[in-house]
C-alpha cells in the first residue's frame, strides 16, 4: 500500500491529497525538472531532526551554495535575492497559519504533509480551519507555494520526523524594525511573515502573535 493510501486510511475522515493532484493547483505547483538528489543527501547527512518540536533556520550557506538553489533563484524568483534554509521536526498538527509576500519553495528531504489555505479566506484577520486542505509531499520533490497560500510547519509522516529545505525571498522571517508604524498589520510578526495562531497557543499569543485561527485543530497520525 502506498504511503498516501496508508495516511488516508489512518487519518479518515480527513482527506489527504497529493501535491501532484489537480486540487493543489489553487495553492501551488509541483516543479518536476529540478534534480534534488545531491542537496537532499547532504541535508539528511548534516541536519539532525529534533526529537521534539520544530527547528527552523532561515539561511544556511552550505545549502545556498548548491546549484539547484541558483536554478530556483533564476527560474522561480527571477534572479531576485533569496535565502535557503531548513525546517525540521516532529510536528503533527495545525496550530497556526502564515503567508509571505513572494512564493515559498519547499524541497522535501523526507516525506511530509502540508496544511494549506487561501489568504482570500481571511476575514477581519481571522480564518476558519474548516477551510484548510491537506497535501502529501513525497521526499525528493519540489513545490512552489504561492504567496496567496496559507501554510505553516509541515507535519511528519513517520516516527523519524520531517526535514524540508525552505527557500524564500531574502530577509523573510528576520526581526522586525522597531519604531512608529513598524507593525500596521496585526498578523506581521517578523519581516515578511504574516502569522496567526490558534487560541491554544498561549506562549505565542503572549509573545504578540495574533490569535486569528479558529475552529477545530487538525492532526496527522503518522504511519
Amino acid at each position: 500500500m502506498k504511503t498516501i493510501e496508508r495516511l488516508n486510511q489512518v487519518n479518515a475522515p480527513l482527506v489527504i491529497h497529493e501535491v501532484m493532484s489537480e486540487a493543489f493547483r489553487s495553492y501551488g505547483r509541483l516543479l518536476t525538472h529540478f534534480n534534488t538528489a545531491e542537496l537532499t543527501k547532504c541535508a539528511r547527512e548534516t541536519i539532525s531532526i529534533p526529537d521534539q518540536g520544530n527547528r527552523y533556520v532561515p539561511s544556511v550557506a552550505k545549502i545556498e551554495a548548491f546549484g539547484i538553489i541558483h536554478q530556483i533563484q533564476d527560474e522561480v524568483y527571477g534572479q531576485l535575492p533569496i535565502q535557503a534554509g531548513f525546517c525540521a521536526g516532529q510536528n503533527m498538527g495545525l496550530t497556526g497559519l502564515e503567508y509571505h509576500q513572494g512564493s515559498e519553495v519547499v524541497i522535501a528531504a523526507t516525506d511530509c504533509v502540508h496544511f494549506v489555505g487561501r489568504v482570500q479566506d481571511i476575514e477581519d484577520n481571522s480564518y476558519d480551519s474548516a477551510n484548510v486542505q491537506v497535501f502529501f509531499q513525497p521526499k525528493n520533490t519540489v513545490v512552489e507555494l504561492y504567496s496567496t497560500t496559507l501554510h505553516y510547519a509541515p507535519c511528519k509522516v513517520d516516527s523519524e520526523g520531517y526535514l524540508t529545505i525552505v527557500i524564500l525571498p531574502a530577509g523573510t522571517n528576520r526581526p522586525l524594525e522597531t519604531g512608529e508604524g513598524s507593525r500596521g498589520n496585526p498578523l506581521l510578526t517578523k519581516k515578511n511573515k504574516f502569522l496567526m495562531v490558534h487560541s491554544t497557543q498561549t506562549e505565542k499569543i503572549a509573545a504578540g502573535v495574533h490569535p486569528g485561527l479558529h475552529g477545530k485543530l487538525l492532526n496527522i497520525l503518522p504511519v
